[in-house]
């Protein structure tokens, strides 16, 4: 099986009384068996939509449009078109595909030890009792480097830092061994030493149960370390995809060289402040005409980036760019 997930022309508006967001406008990309998918760009480009749409849990002002395609045993599933209450999402969820939140504080209710809610996902899942989902959950706390598990299964949310709340987080997305792991920045407001045992760990937990990964960060230093394949996003749709080595080295779409040239080098000495992207993201409810990068880009052409809406072409095997000068503007040459 080459493939695990595909996501063909994927839509997810927001229906809101200000106008319609726009949060994933047409992506397409694959997730393979085993391989981790780095997804990269800025807060509010839609990385964290694009994950909460695979898992239909967007919420009710959301429309979810286009394919989102599971591959299992010789059939696909068409994620789209599950009810997002209905039974077979909910044994998708947990089981087959399994999500690291953002915020693990906000993901743990904090009336409930975080051993029973570990149990609570196992027992939802697996045909276990009581007892046996219990010694489970204490087994996967250890394997996600828990200290003393057996005791602090009883302990409450608040009584973990923010360190060991992600582990036991980790832990509940494992219960069910999926076969793709999203983790939606699963290094945020951890320190650095932490970040890093973290990132070691999915690694680890990777290699050991032969899980596909979805990687979705802003930190560059993150996809460079832990990702294969990358996908770049910016205003809800894909401006390059590519390998990680032909991301850092070759970078094509300027927003994706921009982003690359604001992180600081180690060993370059850098006079003076890091290079920085120049304005803002635009606001959603009035994004701008032609490609959405132009009115940020350094490589802007007036009266054609402005104008058209450039497609994401491949320019070489497996990279592909969505910009004008890949694509329209060299033809008109």
């Amino acid at each position: 099986m080459d493939k695990l997930l595909e996501i063909k022309d994927l839509r997810t508006y927001f229906v809101l009384d200000e106008g319609i967001v726009k949060a994933v406008d047409g992506i397409s990309f694959e997730v393979k068996p085993g391989k981790t998918l780095g997804v990269v760009g800025e807060s509010g480009c839609g990385k964290s939509v694009t994950a909460l749409s695979i898992l239909k849990l967007t919420g009710p002002r959301s429309k979810i449009q286009g394919e989102i395609l599971l591959y299992r045993d010789g059939e696909v599933i068409d994620i789209v078109k599950l009810d997002p209450k209905g039974d077979e999402i909910r044994s998708i969820r947990g089981k087959e595909i399994s999500m690291i939140f953002q915020e693990p504080g906000a993901s743990f209710s904090p009336v409930h030890t975080v051993g029973e809610q570990i149990i609570e996902a196992i027992m939802l899942h697996q045909k276990l009792d009581k007892k046996a989902a219990r010694e489970s959950a204490i087994e996967l706390m250890r394997i996600a480097g828990i200290p003393r598990p057996e005791l602090r299964i009883d302990e409450y949310p608040h009584q973990f830092s923010g360190g060991m709340l992600q582990r036991a987080m980790i832990a509940m997305a494992l219960s069910c061994r999926p076969r793709l792991l999203i983790a939606d920045e699963p290094t945020t407001n951890l320190d650095v030493t932490i970040q890093a045992q973290i990132l070691e760990l999915l690694k680890e937990l990777q290699r050991q149960f032969g899980m596909a990964v979805m990687m979705i960060t802003h930190n560059l230093g993150v996809i460079a370390e832990m990702t294969e394949e990358v996908i770049v996003m910016y205003l809800g749709k894909i401006v390059e995809s590519a390998s990680v080595e032909e991301i850092f080295y070759n970078p094509l779409h300027p927003y994706t060289k921009a982003l690359l040239e604001s992180v600081p080098k180690v060993g370059k000495r850098v006079k003076g402040r890091l290079k920085a992207i120049k304005g803002i993201v635009p606001d959603p409810y009035n994004l701008p005409t032609g490609c959405s990068f132009h009115p940020r880009c350094p490589e802007f052409i007036k009266g054609i980036c402005d104008v058209r809406v450039p497609n994401l072409v491949e320019v070489k095997p497996g990279h592909k760019v969505s910009c004008l000068l890949y694509g329209e503007v060299k033809k008109d040459e």
